[in-house]
């Protein structure tokens, strides 16, 4: 084997496992795979990893920490930054905003926050897609995908409703609010990081194409919820 540094070797241990998971699936994928996969020693990836689960949770880890970084760099610097100067009011059913121009500023905001998610997830689709293919098996990782559920709950140990909160006490994760997240938001975007090389293929879309096409279609959608200076969480003219 050749000399490398600890940095660089689990860097090769990680890219190893990510390619095989997603190619082999983790469960067919053994650690004298990934060993040679990386180039490294086996007892090498047991110094730096317990286990094979061991570095998916550590995959899993990452991802989801940078998301809700991501996030939070958006809340902070938009929505909090409104409320505080007073261009916008949070309300049980809606955003509301001071004037249409403010709508628009914040609009622009999205989609430039919507381009940093999406490059993201296109970045770390490896990892996306092992959590798609875990989600539907009975194993230990079958409810990673839902963690991102954790973020759509009114908990004092949820980062994004803490932060918003505090500054507006309106704000409340409803039950629809969550489930429009979780399937009309979050999955859209996991499933076109899932699917995104396939899809690309039987398109004939390049890169640069296809992730335009994904980032329009997702602010038309955004768009249809805006009515008037309001951007509105719920529709109350829907019976169920």
């Amino acid at each position: 084997m050749e000399h490398i540094s600890g940095i660089e070797a689990r860097e090769r241990i990680i890219n190893a496992s990510k390619q095989l998971f997603s190619q082999k699936g983790y469960d067919a994928t053994r650690v004298n795979d990934i060993a040679k996969a990386a180039n490294v020693n086996k007892a090498l990836i047991y110094y730096y990893f317990k286990s094979k689960e061991d570095i998916l949770d550590y995959m899993v880890n990452s991802l989801l920490n940078n998301a809700v970084s991501l996030t939070m760099d958006f809340i902070q610097k938009n929505i909090v930054h409104m409320i505080e100067n007073g261009y916008l009011d949070i309300r049980p059913d809606r955003l509301h905003f001071v004037s249409s121009e403010a709508v628009s500023k914040f609009m622009q905001n999205v989609l430039r926050f919507n381009e940093q998610v999406i490059d993201y997830v296109i970045e770390n689709r490896e990892i996306i897609r092992i959590l798609m293919l875990e989600s539907l098996k009975s194993g230990k990782h079958k409810n990673s995908l839902f963690r991102l559920m954790d973020y759509l709950h009114g908990s004092e140990k949820n980062p994004i409703y803490k932060t918003i909160t505090d500054v507006d006490q309106d704000f409340v994760f409803s039950d629809e609010m969550v489930l429009f997240e979780f399937f009309f938001s979050i999955l859209p975007i996991v499933n076109f990081a899932a699917y995104y090389d396939e899809y690309k293929a039987a398109s004939s879309l390049t890169d640069q194409e296809l992730r335009e096409s994904f980032l329009r279609v997702s602010q038309v959608i955004f768009a249809s919820m805006v009515s008037g200076s309001d951007i509105l969480l719920r529709n109350n003219s829907i019976k169920f």
